[in-house]
């Protein structure tokens, strides 16, 4: 079975046609339509529907492009393996983030690896918090780490990095003083919140204040649910590392209440022998201490264990402070 045919396989189902997927690849559309061909031919089965408007994998298309993820992640970290070998380490390391962490967290360990490791690529895939889960694109191959938030789940490891608090973002002549403002006072006002999984500690929480609580606006995304308070519209409850640069006449307030929620990193077990995916978790202990990542080494060394002869889910579940 040749490379070839796989990777022109996930080109195509990335990109939803053989025209698209043969400009990823740097080859004319022959030599795509050539390469599936004869890796259908091998294989017996048929693993793209073709149409007027594009390419669609088959359901047996998306198991075999899902191992071929798999494949490609394997030869990565063999390649890794021998840069490192020669006392560099070069190749990419796929990170996917929800966008409040790719800004506070994975921007400053890239300019971090790029003094170290010049050579080393990382391939960030930003993601709404509200859209997608980051462990989607692990579980699926496309990537070797997320950043997001935390995650019980018994399929990966989950290390809290830090405890994001929720603020109030109100109107500077909203009458509201400088001290933290109370959820029993915030209820009765118009409400935004994110519409995902990133509202649910403040939903919760305004629940329990009153059980009759209702949103006046469910937002994806943060520059808008900013634009409303701007306008007039409502006071919006935001976890703090969403709230970058704020509109003229807005300003944000601490809540009373302690109101978190946890975000930090997340690996497949198998990804602690990528060299790549080492040298990122000890950049982020280095920047975290209080994170309870465990010293993993570099990216010439074997990984640690995770603790006691345990299991590495169960000890990574032991750490997280969620």
């Amino acid at each position: 079975m040749r490379l070839q045919g796989l990777r022109a396989l996930l080109a195509i189902v990335e990109h939803g046609s053989f025209s698209e997927a043969a400009l990823e690849l740097g080859v004319s559309q022959s030599t795509v339509s050539h390469a599936i061909a004869e890796l259908e031919e091998e294989l017996g089965v048929r693993l793209l529907e073709r149409g007027r408007f594009g390419a669609a994998p088959t359901p047996v298309g998306q198991r075999v492009a899902h191992h071929a993820r798999l494949v490609e992640s394997a030869l990565a970290a063999i390649a890794q393996e021998a840069t490192t070998q020669r006392e560099e380490l070069r190749g990419e390391l796929r990170v996917s983030a929800i966008r409040s962490l790719a800004v506070h967290v994975l921007a400053p360990v890239m300019s971090s690896l790029r003094e170290t490791h010049p050579g080393l690529r990382v391939a960030v895939s930003e993601v709404s918090s509200w859209a997608r889960d980051p462990l989607v694109d692990l579980r699926s191959a496309r990537a070797d780490v997320a950043l997001t938030m935390s995650s019980q789940a018994e399929d990966v490891l989950y290390w809290q990095l830090v405890r994001d608090p929720y603020v109030a973002v109100v109107r500077d002549d909203d009458g509201a003083r400088g001290e933290p403002a109370s959820l029993r006072d915030l209820v009765r006002q118009p409400v935004i919140i994110s519409g995902g999984p990133c509202c649910w500690p403040i939903r919760g929480a305004l629940l329990d204040v009153d059980p009759t609580f209702r949103p006046a606006y469910e937002i994806g995304e943060d520059s808008t649910m900013l634009a409303l308070v701007a306008r007039g519209l409502g006071v919006a409850l935001m976890p703090a590392l969403t709230v970058d640069v704020l509109p003229p006449g807005t300003r944000a307030l601490e809540l009373a209440e302690t109101v978190e929620r946890s975000v930090g990193v997340a690996i497949l077990p198998r990804s602690l022998k990528t060299p790549a995916v080492r040298v990122f978790l000890e950049r982020l202990r280095e920047m975290f201490p209080a994170s309870g990542l465990p010293p993993l080494g570099g990216a010439t060394d074997e990984p640690t264990t995770l603790g006691d002869g345990a299991e590495p889910e169960a000890a990574a579940r032991r750490m997280s402070l969620s």
